[in-house]
C-alpha cells in the first residue's frame, strides 16, 4: 500500500469521498467515507500506481466481488471490477464502452480511471441481477451491435477510456477483425455466466453465422500475423456451436456438401 499516488489523483482525490459498504440491512450502498461504519466499509477508492486489486466475499447473497487497477501506465491503464453469483460470473452489456479497445470485455466492469463511484454504482446495479437479467434486452442489443458493424467497412476506435480522440479503422478485414474479438469475449462470457437462454443462444449463433459468412467474403492474407485473431475466433465459434449442436452446420462453412448419388 506504500506506493506512490500519480500525479492526476493528487489532483482530484479530494473529490472521492465515497467507499463502496454492505450491511444486511442495506444490502450493498454507497456512503460518505466521513460516516460509513468501518465494519461495513469493502472497497475505498485509492489512486495508487501499478496493479492494484481486493476480493471481498459477501456469503450471505452468495456474491463476491474484485476489483483491479493499473494506474499510470498511459493506454494500459485500467480500473475493473469482476463480479460472481454462485460462481456465475455477471455481464456488462454497457455499449458505451463498446469501441474502446481495451477495458471493454462483457466480463468485467470497466470504467474510466478514478471513476471510483461510477464503479460502486456499476457493482450495486449488476449485482441486483440474475441468471434471467444477463439475457435482458442490453444484452440483445449488444450483440444487435457487433452484428452491425460487420455491415461496415469503417469503424472508429478508442485504445481506451483516457485516450480522447478516436482513430478510424478502414477496411472490411480491419472491421472483422473488430468483431472477432467482440465474439470471442461474448463467447466466452456466456461460458462463465453460464447462460442456457435459448432466445440468447439463438441470437448468438446468428451472430456466428454472419460472422463466418464475412470472413468468407473477404481477401485474407495467411501471411498477416493479425490473422491469428480470426483463428482464435474461429475456434471459440467451434466450441460454442458445438456446445449448442450447431457443430455441423460450423462445418458446412468450410466442407463442401456431398451430391447425392442417385
Amino acid at each position: 500500500m506504500g506506493r506512490t499516488n500519480t500525479a492526476i489523483w493528487e489532483e482530484i482525490k479530494s473529490e472521492h469521498t465515497i467507499c463502496l459498504c454492505y450491511s444486511e440491512s442495506k444490502g450493498l450502498y454507497v456512503s460518505s467515507i466521513y460516516f460509513a461504519p468501518e465494519e461495513e466499509i469493502l472497497f475505498l477508492p485509492h489512486g495508487y500506481k501499478g496493479f492494484w486489486e481486493r476480493e471481498v466475499q459477501i456469503p450471505k447473497d452468495n456474491l463476491s466481488i474484485k476489483i483491479k487497477t493499473n494506474f499510470g501506465y498511459g493506454s494500459m491503464t485500467y480500473m475493473k471490477a469482476i463480479v460472481e453469483r454462485d460462481g456465475k460470473r455477471l455481464l456488462d452489456f454497457d455499449k458505451s464502452k463498446f469501441f474502446v479497445l481495451n477495458n471493454s470485455s462483457v466480463m468485467t466492469l470497466d470504467v474510466e480511471h478514478y471513476a471510483w463511484k461510477k464503479l460502486f454504482e456499476k457493482i450495486i446495479s449488476i449485482s441486483k441481477g440474475s441468471d434471467s437479467t444477463q439475457c435482458s434486452s442490453s444484452s440483445i442489443s449488444y450483440i444487435e451491435e457487433i452484428d452491425n458493424i460487420l455491415s461496415k467497412k469503417e469503424i472508429f476506435i478508442k485504445s481506451s477510456f483516457i485516450q480522447g480522440k478516436t482513430v478510424k479503422w478502414s477496411g472490411e478485414y480491419i472491421v472483422a477483425l473488430f468483431a472477432a474479438k467482440k465474439i470471442k469475449d461474448l463467447i466466452k462470457g456466456c461460458q462463465l455466466a453460464s447462460i442456457t437462454d435459448e432466445y440468447f443462444i439463438d441470437k448468438t449463433n446468428e451472430l456466428c453465422h454472419k460472422w463466418l459468412q464475412k470472413i468468407q467474403s473477404i481477401n485474407i492474407d495467411l501471411r498477416d500475423n493479425r490473422t491469428t485473431q480470426l483463428s482464435d475466433c474461429l475456434f471459440a465459434i467451434h466450441e460454442f456451436m458445438v456446445q449448442n449442436e450447431k457443430g455441423l452446420d460450423f462445418l458446412g462453412y468450410f466442407i463442401p456438401k456431398a451430391e447425392n448419388n442417385e
